[in-house]
């Protein structure tokens, strides 16, 4: 049992493989979210009753699509994560039998973007050298090495070096080395 948020920002109630929506804005009593069913639950305090059955089968798929897409959804909002990362770490809570019931990668990642620009949530831009924060997971590698190499903290000319000692290494044994011209001479 869960109450989550629905795509249009409603409550809604995820109960034993079936979904509710509130009936009339009361507190107590929720109906079915598909409109040809009858099914009635209500609420007296410490846990839910079914007034009225249910018409259909329970659909524990939805259910877990449903809540998996309210907790991306929050967590759009509320953190400037990238998509990435709030989808991983919300997959982490999902069973691994239940993989087929969640959306892919790419409509989670699209659902995230839409959150965002619906609520116009900007993402934070450092104004000095001093404002930028390297987060702690951002410096290390996804297996545990160091990728943040070198921080100066200079507040006037801020150097950083980002890159994993394996691609030092392979750096380190080439012949040639080739820049596009992107970097700033001085």
């Amino acid at each position: 049992m869960s109450i989550v948020k629905s795509s249009k920002g409603y409550d809604k109630l995820l109960l034993e493989g079936y979904s509710y929506r509130r009936a009339n804005k009361s507190q107590r009593i929720w109906r079915c979210s598909r409109n040809d069913c009858a099914g009635r639950v209500t609420f007296d305090g410490d846990q839910y009753n079914r007034i009225t059955e249910d018409v259909h089968a329970p659909n524990p798929e939805a259910t877990i699509s449903a809540e998996f897409k309210s907790k991306i959804t929050t967590s759009a909002t509320t953190s400037h994560d990238p998509p990435r990362r709030i989808i991983y770490e919300v997959l982490q809570n999902v069973d691994k039998n239940d993989d087929a019931a969640v959306p892919t990668y790419h409509s989670s990642q699209r659902m995230i973007e839409r959150e965002r620009k619906r609520n116009d949530i900007p993402l934070p831009r450092p104004l000095t050298y001093d404002e930028i924060v390297i987060p702690d997971e951002l410096q290390i590698t996804n297996g545990g090495a160091r990728f943040l190499l070198y921080d100066n903290q200079d507040p006037n000319r801020r150097l950083i070096i980002l890159s994993s000692d394996d691609d030092l290494d392979l750096l380190f044994n080439r012949e040639h080395w080739n820049n596009d011209g992107t970097f700033k001479a001085c």
